[in-house]
Protein backbone atom coordinates (compact mmCIF):
# COMPACT_ATOMS: atom_id res chain seq x y z
CA UNK A 1 0.00 0.00 0.00
CA UNK A 2 1.59 3.26 -1.10
CA UNK A 3 0.42 5.65 1.59
CA UNK A 4 2.23 7.93 3.99
CA UNK A 5 1.36 6.90 7.55
CA UNK A 6 -0.22 10.26 8.25
CA UNK A 7 -2.32 10.15 5.09
CA UNK A 8 -4.12 7.00 6.20
CA UNK A 9 -6.42 8.93 8.48
CA UNK A 10 -6.18 12.53 7.34
CA UNK A 11 -8.33 11.81 4.29
CA UNK A 12 -10.80 10.12 6.61
CA UNK A 13 -11.64 13.49 8.13
CA UNK A 14 -11.61 16.04 5.37
CA UNK A 15 -13.62 18.44 7.48
CA UNK A 16 -10.77 19.84 9.50
CA UNK A 17 -9.04 23.17 9.75
CA UNK A 18 -5.48 24.09 10.58
CA UNK A 19 -3.93 22.32 13.54
CA UNK A 20 -4.82 24.57 16.45
CA UNK A 21 -3.54 22.84 19.57
CA UNK A 22 -0.24 21.37 20.68
CA UNK A 23 0.34 18.29 22.84
CA UNK A 24 1.23 18.70 26.47
CA UNK A 25 4.95 18.94 27.10
CA UNK A 26 4.48 16.28 29.75
CA UNK A 27 3.46 13.92 26.95
CA UNK A 28 6.97 13.76 25.49
CA UNK A 29 7.68 10.30 26.86
CA UNK A 30 9.86 7.78 25.06
CA UNK A 31 8.46 4.62 26.63
CA UNK A 32 5.69 3.28 24.32
CA UNK A 33 4.14 1.45 27.26
CA UNK A 34 3.43 4.69 29.12
CA UNK A 35 0.35 6.76 28.28
CA UNK A 36 0.61 10.26 26.88
CA UNK A 37 -1.83 13.12 27.28
CA UNK A 38 -3.16 16.05 25.33
CA UNK A 39 -5.07 18.94 26.90
CA UNK A 40 -7.60 21.02 25.00
CA UNK A 41 -7.62 24.30 26.97
CA UNK A 42 -10.64 25.72 25.13
CA UNK A 43 -12.92 22.97 26.43
CA UNK A 44 -10.82 21.97 29.46
CA UNK A 45 -10.70 18.35 28.34
CA UNK A 46 -7.65 16.12 28.74
CA UNK A 47 -7.23 13.11 26.46
CA UNK A 48 -5.03 10.13 27.31
CA UNK A 49 -3.68 7.82 24.60
CA UNK A 50 -1.15 4.96 24.23
CA UNK A 51 2.49 6.01 24.16
CA UNK A 52 3.09 4.12 20.90
CA UNK A 53 1.36 6.99 19.05
CA UNK A 54 3.54 9.89 17.94
CA UNK A 55 1.90 13.33 17.50
CA UNK A 56 2.09 14.57 13.92
CA UNK A 57 0.71 18.13 13.80
CA UNK A 58 2.15 19.00 10.39
CA UNK A 59 0.24 16.23 8.66
CA UNK A 60 -3.16 17.78 9.37
CA UNK A 61 -2.20 21.18 8.00
CA UNK A 62 -0.48 19.78 4.91
CA UNK A 63 -3.05 17.17 3.92
CA UNK A 64 -6.40 18.80 4.69
CA UNK A 65 -8.72 18.37 1.74
CA UNK A 66 -10.71 21.16 0.05
CA UNK A 67 -13.85 22.49 1.69
CA UNK A 68 -17.19 20.99 0.77
CA UNK A 69 -20.26 23.22 0.65
CA UNK A 70 -22.81 20.84 -0.84
CA UNK A 71 -24.01 19.08 2.32
CA UNK A 72 -25.42 20.50 5.52
CA UNK A 73 -24.34 17.37 7.42
CA UNK A 74 -20.73 17.45 6.22
CA UNK A 75 -18.47 19.46 8.47
CA UNK A 76 -16.28 21.77 6.36
CA UNK A 77 -13.00 23.32 7.50
CA UNK A 78 -14.91 26.43 8.57
CA UNK A 79 -17.27 24.41 10.74
CA UNK A 80 -14.91 21.96 12.41
CA UNK A 81 -11.31 21.82 13.44
CA UNK A 82 -8.83 19.11 14.15
CA UNK A 83 -7.35 19.45 17.60
CA UNK A 84 -4.91 16.52 17.63
CA UNK A 85 -3.49 13.89 15.28
CA UNK A 86 -1.06 11.03 15.92
CA UNK A 87 0.02 7.78 14.32
CA UNK A 88 1.88 4.61 15.26
CA UNK A 89 4.07 2.97 12.63
CA UNK A 90 5.56 -0.52 12.84
CA UNK A 91 6.91 -2.81 10.10
CA UNK A 92 3.61 -4.68 10.15
CA UNK A 93 1.03 -1.97 10.73
CA UNK A 94 0.09 1.68 10.68
CA UNK A 95 -2.53 2.91 13.15
CA UNK A 96 -3.72 6.51 13.40
CA UNK A 97 -6.19 8.63 15.30
CA UNK A 98 -7.47 12.18 15.14
CA UNK A 99 -9.50 14.28 17.59
CA UNK A 100 -11.79 16.94 16.20
CA UNK A 101 -14.36 19.46 17.36
CA UNK A 102 -17.54 20.65 15.65
CA UNK A 103 -18.89 23.86 17.14
CA UNK A 104 -21.71 26.32 16.42
CA UNK A 105 -19.78 28.18 13.72
CA UNK A 106 -22.16 26.39 11.35
CA UNK A 107 -25.44 25.71 13.19
CA UNK A 108 -26.73 23.27 10.56
CA UNK A 109 -23.58 21.16 10.76
CA UNK A 110 -23.67 21.13 14.55
CA UNK A 111 -27.35 20.22 14.54
CA UNK A 112 -26.67 17.30 12.19
CA UNK A 113 -23.76 16.13 14.31
CA UNK A 114 -25.89 16.03 17.48
CA UNK A 115 -27.87 13.13 15.99
CA UNK A 116 -24.66 11.14 16.59
CA UNK A 117 -25.53 7.73 15.10
CA UNK A 118 -26.77 8.83 11.63
CA UNK A 119 -24.10 11.53 11.41
CA UNK A 120 -21.26 9.15 12.33
CA UNK A 121 -22.44 6.48 9.88
CA UNK A 122 -22.70 8.97 7.03
CA UNK A 123 -19.27 10.39 7.77
CA UNK A 124 -17.38 7.11 8.06
CA UNK A 125 -18.92 5.73 4.86
CA UNK A 126 -18.14 8.91 2.92
CA UNK A 127 -14.60 9.00 4.24
CA UNK A 128 -13.81 5.36 3.42
CA UNK A 129 -15.30 5.57 -0.08
CA UNK A 130 -12.11 7.31 -1.12
CA UNK A 131 -10.44 3.90 -0.98
CA UNK A 132 -13.15 1.57 -2.26
CA UNK A 133 -16.51 0.17 -1.27
CA UNK A 134 -16.73 0.23 2.55
CA UNK A 135 -18.70 -2.14 4.74
CA UNK A 136 -20.21 -1.16 8.08
CA UNK A 137 -19.17 -3.93 10.46
CA UNK A 138 -20.99 -2.51 13.48
CA UNK A 139 -23.91 -0.13 13.20
CA UNK A 140 -24.18 2.87 15.51
CA UNK A 141 -24.03 1.82 19.14
CA UNK A 142 -25.04 4.43 21.69
CA UNK A 143 -23.53 4.82 25.16
CA UNK A 144 -22.45 7.60 27.51
CA UNK A 145 -19.10 9.03 28.58
CA UNK A 146 -19.41 10.53 32.04
CA UNK A 147 -23.03 11.38 31.30
CA UNK A 148 -22.30 12.75 27.80
CA UNK A 149 -24.32 10.98 25.06
CA UNK A 150 -21.99 9.17 22.62
CA UNK A 151 -22.11 6.71 19.72
CA UNK A 152 -19.63 4.66 17.70
CA UNK A 153 -19.64 3.03 14.24
CA UNK A 154 -17.12 0.47 12.91
CA UNK A 155 -16.40 -0.05 9.22
CA UNK A 156 -13.76 -1.49 6.90
CA UNK A 157 -12.67 -1.14 3.28
CA UNK A 158 -10.29 -3.17 1.05
CA UNK A 159 -7.34 -0.99 0.01
CA UNK A 160 -6.17 -0.75 -3.62
CA UNK A 161 -3.64 -3.53 -4.13
CA UNK A 162 -0.15 -2.43 -5.09
CA UNK A 163 1.87 -4.66 -7.46
CA UNK A 164 3.71 -7.34 -5.52
CA UNK A 165 2.02 -6.43 -2.25
CA UNK A 166 -0.33 -8.45 -0.07
CA UNK A 167 -3.94 -7.15 -0.19
CA UNK A 168 -4.77 -5.08 2.87
CA UNK A 169 -7.92 -3.84 4.54
CA UNK A 170 -8.32 -0.64 6.50
CA UNK A 171 -10.39 -0.97 9.67
CA UNK A 172 -11.94 2.22 11.01
CA UNK A 173 -13.86 3.32 14.07
CA UNK A 174 -15.51 6.69 14.55
CA UNK A 175 -16.98 7.81 17.87
CA UNK A 176 -18.60 11.17 18.58
CA UNK A 177 -20.02 12.59 21.79
CA UNK A 178 -21.64 15.77 23.02
CA UNK A 179 -19.14 18.22 24.51
CA UNK A 180 -21.68 19.43 27.04
CA UNK A 181 -24.73 17.75 28.50
CA UNK A 182 -27.81 19.82 27.50
CA UNK A 183 -29.94 20.78 30.47
CA UNK A 184 -33.69 20.62 29.98
CA UNK A 185 -35.62 23.69 31.03
CA UNK A 186 -37.55 23.35 34.25
CA UNK A 187 -40.17 25.76 32.98
CA UNK A 188 -41.48 26.22 29.45
CA UNK A 189 -40.39 29.84 29.60
CA UNK A 190 -36.80 28.90 30.46
CA UNK A 191 -34.35 28.52 27.57
CA UNK A 192 -32.93 25.06 26.89
CA UNK A 193 -29.17 24.79 27.23
CA UNK A 194 -28.13 23.85 23.67
CA UNK A 195 -25.33 21.52 22.61
CA UNK A 196 -22.36 23.77 21.95
CA UNK A 197 -19.82 21.21 20.76
CA UNK A 198 -19.71 17.72 19.29
CA UNK A 199 -16.35 16.01 19.73
CA UNK A 200 -15.20 13.17 17.49
CA UNK A 201 -12.51 10.50 17.69
CA UNK A 202 -11.41 8.72 14.50
CA UNK A 203 -9.25 5.60 14.61
CA UNK A 204 -7.85 3.48 11.76
CA UNK A 205 -5.62 0.43 11.64
CA UNK A 206 -4.57 -2.23 9.14
CA UNK A 207 -5.33 -5.13 11.48
CA UNK A 208 -8.72 -5.80 13.02
CA UNK A 209 -7.13 -7.37 16.10
CA UNK A 210 -5.72 -3.91 16.94
CA UNK A 211 -9.23 -2.67 17.70
CA UNK A 212 -8.29 -3.49 21.30
CA UNK A 213 -6.18 -0.31 21.25
CA UNK A 214 -9.44 1.63 21.36
CA UNK A 215 -9.87 0.64 24.98
CA UNK A 216 -6.62 2.43 25.93
CA UNK A 217 -8.00 5.87 25.04
CA UNK A 218 -9.68 7.92 27.75
CA UNK A 219 -10.62 11.50 28.51
CA UNK A 220 -11.21 13.73 31.48
CA UNK A 221 -13.83 16.47 31.56
CA UNK A 222 -12.67 19.36 33.73
CA UNK A 223 -11.36 17.70 36.91
CA UNK A 224 -13.65 14.69 36.84
CA UNK A 225 -12.48 11.08 36.85
CA UNK A 226 -11.02 9.95 33.48
CA UNK A 227 -13.47 7.89 31.43
CA UNK A 228 -12.81 5.53 28.48
CA UNK A 229 -13.65 7.01 25.10
CA UNK A 230 -14.68 3.54 23.91
CA UNK A 231 -15.76 1.17 26.72
CA UNK A 232 -15.16 -2.50 26.02
CA UNK A 233 -18.87 -3.22 26.34
CA UNK A 234 -19.79 -1.29 23.16
CA UNK A 235 -17.55 -3.24 20.77
CA UNK A 236 -19.22 -6.45 19.63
Amino acid sequence: MVLRPAALLVLLFVCVSAFSQTPDQSSAQTNPNLPRSFHDPDLNITYFYPGRFEPDPASVTQNTGPASTSSTTTATPKCARSTFFANAVTPADTSSFVLSTIDNTCPNVLRGATTLGPFIREQIIRQLKQYGEPTVTQEATRYTIDGHPAAIVLASVPMPQAPGKIPQTTYAAKACFLGNVPVKAKKKSDPVDPTRHVLCFDFTTLHSDLYHLLFAFSLQFDNDTPQPIVPGSVIR
